[in-house]
């Protein structure tokens, strides 16, 4: 190989990212949402029920 650094470089910068997902610390944690509503009476604008309806929204009161 032509540069050993980069080799040494590839495997210290894999072996830290990988000590730090066993860790728990990752690039971003899609599991952890702050401030989330236990329920649909604490966040009524979570539900909406043209979502379930046909294709097109149909508006209106």
């Amino acid at each position: 190989m032509k540069h050993p650094f980069v080799l040494t470089y590839a495997l210290a910068l894999l072996g830290w990212a990988g000590w730090n997902e066993f860790r728990g610390v990752g690039w971003n944690n899609p599991d952890e949402v702050k401030n989330v509503p236990k329920s649909l009476r604490n966040n009524p604008g979570a539900y909406r029920s043209h979502y379930s309806g046909g294709p097109r929204y149909y508006g209106g009161k």
